[in-house]
């Protein structure tokens, strides 16, 4: 295989975010865990976000230990805080500050799902999910807009998901979060164009993480059928989600706002099987 293709080679410069702060929240596992890492392997401090204290401490190992592998000197904070709760994300918001610096990159990864017929998800179920995918996301660029409005650049990216671009079956609530997002998406890019703050989205597919594993697809014959969805032939994975977010807030993406990244193989686009 072509050294442009292999899976092995790093398609982004060593350094490429030397300098660079970035807040990720839902850091603690999967996406948002990997995210944080590969900001930090090209050079970038990072402040980790999340409900789970055990689970952020993993990651902080993982994050320094990237960094340190790359040559860069360690610098990560820890802050457990729930987006569903904006004090804790104020907190956040100061405490990372403090402790970092100004913060150039803001990541919304935080999410919850579970599947279930829309006639059975109760109110709080429907509220804790979107409460947490939209509300979430929204409490989270709220409580640091101020700070990113005065640094007059930044670059805000939401987790959204392939769900929230038509009907969701068994994920009534989270296609319903992930759909406002996207708006969400759209709508700050131009309101807050002028101050020097970007705002794009990405949205997975089906993705192996030890979350989507547990609650989507938990068992084998689900997973195979999964891919079956897939054209390119496999789920995809917390690399393919971080690398592009990190595209997103490069420079190579400085022309780019209110634009969102689907990360799904195809799987969207698939035809009806009866075309095939």
């Amino acid at each position: 295989m072509s050294a442009l293709f292999s899976s092995t080679r790093d398609t982004f410069a060593p350094g490429l975010f030397d300098g660079v702060t970035v807040a990720v929240t839902g850091s603690g596992s999967g996406i948002g865990r990997l995210t944080a890492i590969r900001f930090a392997a090209l050079g970038a401090r990072v402040s980790l976000c999340g409900r789970r204290p055990h689970a952020l401490e993993e990651s902080k190992l993982l994050v320094d230990e990237a960094a340190c592998a790359a040559g860069f000197k360690t610098s990560c904070f820890v802050a457990s805080a729930d987006v569903k709760q904006p004090a804790t994300l104020a907190a956040w918001v100061t405490d990372t500050v403090d402790a970092l610096g100004p913060v150039d990159v803001l990541v919304c990864n935080a999410g919850a799902n579970f599947l279930a017929p829309a006639a059975s998800i109760s109110p709080n179920g429907f509220a804790t999910v979107v409460g947490t995918v939209l509300l979430g996301t929204w409490n989270t660029v709220h409580a640091w807009f101020p700070h990113l409005s005065e640094r007059g650049r930044a670059s805000i990216v939401m987790m959204a998901a392939t769900n929230g671009y038509t009907a969701s079956p068994l994920m009534a609530h989270s296609g319903a979060g992930k759909a406002g997002m996207l708006n969400l998406t759209q709508t700050l890019a131009v309101e807050w164009a002028g101050l020097g703050i970007r705002v794009n989205a990405v949205a997975p597919g089906p993705v192996d993480t030890e979350g989507a594993n547990a609650r989507l697809w938990a068992d084998a014959e689900a997973r195979a059928r999964v891919e079956q969805t897939v054209p390119l032939g496999r789920m995809g994975n917390a690399r393919d989600c971080a690398d592009a977010v990190l595209f997103l807030c490069s420079p190579a993406a400085s022309f780019m706002t209110g634009t969102t990244l689907t990360i799904d193989g195809g799987n969207f686009l698939k035809p009806l099987p009866a075309l095939l």
